[in-house]
C-alpha cells in the first residue's frame, strides 16, 4: 500500500476506533485464518482484508464470514458473479446503452461517487437488466482491491429508463443484489441514493423493495423533483458536467474505468474460474439460509 491509502485507511479506522497500523495487523490474522480454510481459496491480498474489516467495523469474526459468503455465494448466483466479466458481449452492449461509472476521488467523507444515465433517447426494450447488476458487481471487484470502501452515494439520471424496462427489473433481481450481495457479503454501507427523472413504475418497484430491505437503509433512497437538486446534494467540483456540475464528464469517467477494466482483465479471468470446495468445509456455513427468502419474493408483481 502506498502512503496515501495508508493514511486513507488510517483516517476511516478512527471511526471504529482503530488505526491503520491495528487494521494491518488484523488483516494478517485475517490471512492465517483464510490459511487454515481448505475449502477456500487464496487469492485475497491485505489491501482487500482491510477493506473486509472496515466494511464489519473492525470485527474480525463478522469480516471472516462475510469472506466465506463472498466466496461461497458466488455459485448460488451464478447469473451475476459468472457474467461480469468485462470481456464478454454484454458488457459492450449495456456500454453502448448507459453509462454506469464511479468517480476515481472520494468525497470529503471518504464515500465513493457512482454515476447511471442512458445514453440515447431510451434504453432498448429487448434490454437485460441483470447486465445493470454485473456491472456493479464487476465495479465492486475493483472497489475492494484499489479504494477505501468507506461508503457509497449513488446518483442516477433515470430519463430513457421505459416502463418495460423497470418491469424486468423484478424484486428478486434486487433483493439478490440489495440485500444478498450487498448485505450477505460485502456489507457496503449505503450513505444514499440520489434519483432524478424517475419514472411512475419505478416508484412502485420503490414501494416493493421497501418490504424486503431495512427501514434506515430505504430512507437514504431520495427522489428529487428538480435536476439541481443534486447540486446541492453532491461536490459540485465531482459532480459530472452531464447533471449540472464541474468534475469530469460521464464519459471521461467511462474511459478511466475501461482503462481499469482492461488493466485487470486478468483478475476476472481468475475470479471465473474461482470454486469453493464444499465437501472440505469444517462446518456449516453460517448465512447458508440467506438465499431460503427467494421464494418470498417469486409472485410479487407490479401493475
Amino acid at each position: 500500500m502506498d502512503e496515501q491509502v495508508d493514511r486513507m485507511f488510517d483516517e476511516v479506522a478512527k471511526q471504529f476506533n482503530s488505526t491503520g497500523k491495528a487494521l494491518k495487523e488484523d488483516a494478517i490474522r485475517l490471512q492465517e485464518w483464510l490459511e487454515t480454510q481448505p475449502h477456500l481459496p487464496k487469492i485475497l491480498d491485505e489491501h482487500v482484508l482491510c477493506n473486509f474489516l472496515i466494511l464489519n467495523k473492525g470485527s474480525i469474526e463478522v469480516a471472516k464470514q462475510k469472506i466465506d459468503n463472498y466466496f461461497s455465494f458466488r455459485t448460488k448466483l451464478p447469473e451475476i458473479i459468472y457474467e461480469m466479466n468485462p470481456k464478454l458481449p454484454h458488457h459492450k452492449e449495456y456500454k453502448d446503452m448507459v453509462y454506469l461509472v464511479d468517480h476515481p476521488q472520494l468525497t470529503d467523507e471518504m464515500y465513493k461517487l457512482t454515476f447511471f444515465k442512458v445514453k440515447g433517447e431510451t434504453v432498448s426494450p429487448d434490454y437485460d437488466p441483470l447486465n445493470c447488476m454485473r456491472r456493479l458487481v464487476s465495479m465492486t471487484e475493483l472497489k475492494l482491491r484499489y479504494d477505501v470502501m468507506c461508503g457509497d452515494i449513488f446518483v442516477g439520471d433515470l430519463r430513457g429508463v421505459t416502463s418495460n424496462l423497470v418491469l424486468k427489473v423484478t424484486p428478486l433481481m434486487v433483493y439478490k443484489v440489495v440485500v444478498v450481495l450487498y448485505e450477505g457479503v460485502i456489507s457496503s454501507r449505503l450513505k444514499a441514493v440520489h434519483m432524478i427523472n424517475v419514472p411512475p413504475v419505478l416508484t412502485k418497484l420503490l414501494t416493493v423493495v421497501k418490504s424486503f430491505i431495512k427501514p434506515k437503509l430505504f430512507e437514504r433512497f431520495y427522489v428529487h423533483s428538480e435536476e439541481d437538486a443534486l447540486k446541492k446534494v453532491i461536490p459540485l467540483n465531482l459532480l459530472p458536467t452531464d447533471f449540472g456540475g464541474q468534475g469530469l464528464s460521464l464519459q471521461e469517467l467511462e474511459d478511466a474505468l475501461e482503462a481499469r477494466y482492461a488493466q485487470n482483465q486478468d483478475l476476472f479471468d481468475r475470479l471465473d474460474e474461482i470454486k469453493v470446495d464444499e465437501k472440505l468445509r469444517p462446518g456449516k456455513l453460517r448465512d447458508d439460509d440467506t438465499l431460503g427468502f427467494y421464494g418470498s419474493f417469486k409472485k410479487i408483481e407490479i401493475d
